[in-house]
């Protein structure tokens, strides 16, 4: 009897080869394998570096909760909504409970947004320098992912939003337009300055800012929310960032568009959200007891940051062989570029064998690959980031 083959989505091969591993990281764990302690100065997960939301205080805020009803509402639950407006407002951002629809993460809320504007073949825009996720993310909904370049200003090494060089990669085909901020890894941010020279574009594209570094900011201009956008505007962020509690699976969509939009975006976000009903009741329940601890757990890592900052610049500025510092001003990232005529991927995989030190190259956060660029976690505990710097300028004499 003959079987049909067995075929998948073209989504998997449109994404490249997901069955070889990365050389790297193949490296790595090699080397641990064998043994080798590794200086990892990439790790951003909170709850592993000594960052993590108290234990008593989630032990005490779980035991304390009704768990035995269910309430199946699609766009979360109201008393969680209100928590989270309430957490807005002292931020001054207005908004109302009924503005917001809950997700599972701030993943799942950019997947809810493509599917609210987008069909198969259209195209979204993303920052560049950004985030490696989003081209996952965006292909698994069969779209095309198409870059828009950050202005780098080489003398302050900073990266920065220009409305119109956003505007400029716009096509027929263009039907979501992706801005973070503060930035992962850049720092850059959506300021009160580039939302004046967008909104005189009248463009009319949805845009899904993603601001799960908010909070995170320590020097320069800060991160802007419109207060009423003139286009269709959905805001994303989530407890990963926010409280430090990547686990937790609670992320929200906050929409700021005009009336004439708002409430069928909001009819057509309930649907999706309907559907799949994904977010847990435990976490929403806990919410108003979660976000008071906002104000501690961001200052930790404010805390850590800094002392992390200063850390880089002590150890790398002046180096002949580093040719500048980039000047990031906010998020969890440090960024710096090698004065090298070598890739950054064969640069970090030489500093991993022999320094037996860990960077991520600039080429995984789309920077160009005739530069070299490293990145280096600013949540890194300070001594492992003391050790892992040492070593690298050992190797590099």
């Amino acid at each position: 009897m003959n079987q049909n083959p067995l075929t998948f989505s073209n989504r998997f091969s449109l994404l490249g080869d997901i069955n070889s591993e990365n050389k790297i990281h193949q490296t790595k764990e090699n080397l641990e394998l064998l043994g080798n302690v590794i200086l990892d100065l990439t790790n951003s997960n909170p709850t592993k570096l000594g960052l993590e939301f108290p234990a008593n205080a989630i032990s005490h805020i779980f035991s304390s909760l009704d768990l035995s009803q269910y309430e199946p509402v699609p766009e979360g639950l109201e008393s969680t909504r209100q928590s989270i407006v309430s957490d807005y407002e002292k931020r001054g951002v207005s908004a109302q409970t009924s503005d917001l629809t809950l997700t599972s993460s701030t993943s799942e809320a950019y997947s809810y947004i493509f599917k609210l504007f987008t069909n198969p073949g259209d195209e979204i825009l993303t920052p560049n320098p950004g985030y490696p996720l989003f081209s996952f993310l965006i292909g698994l909904e069969n779209l095309k992912e198409v870059h828009y370049p950050l202005k780098e200003n080489t003398e302050s090494g900073k990266w920065t939003y220009s409305a119109e060089t956003i505007a400029n990669c716009i096509s027929t085909k263009t039907k979501l337009i992706l801005l973070v901020s503060p930035a992962n890894p850049t720092g850059s941010r959506t300021t009160a300055k580039f939302w004046k020279e967008w909104e005189e574009l009248g463009i009319q594209i949805p845009i899904l800012l993603d601001e799960v570094f908010v909070g995170y900011e320590f020097s320069g201009e800060p991160h802007t929310i419109p207060s009423s956008p003139n286009f269709p505007l959905l805001i994303c962020n989530g407890f990963s960032k926010l409280l430090a509690l990547p686990g937790f699976k609670l992320g929200w969509i906050l929409n700021k568009s005009p009336k004439i939009y708002h409430s069928e975006i909001q009819k057509n976000l309930g649907f999706v959200a309907d559907t799949y009903l994904s977010v847990n009741s435990l976490v929403q329940l806990a919410t108003p007891e979660l976000l008071p601890w906002k104000s501690m757990i961001q200052n930790r890592i404010r805390t850590r940051i800094m002392r992390n900052l200063s850390i880089c610049h002590l150890y790398l500025k002046e180096n002949p062989k580093i040719k500048n510092i980039s000047g990031v001003e906010a998020g969890w990232y440090f960024i710096f570029e090698m004065n090298l005529d070598t890739k950054d991927e064969d640069l970090v995989l030489d500093i991993l064998t022999k320094a037996k030190v860990f960077f991520h190259p600039g080429s995984w956060y789309e920077f160009s690959h005739n530069r070299c660029f490293l990145v280096i976690s600013l949540i890194s505990e300070e001594e492992t980031l003391r050790q892992g710097l040492e070593a690298f300028l050992s190797y590099l004499k």
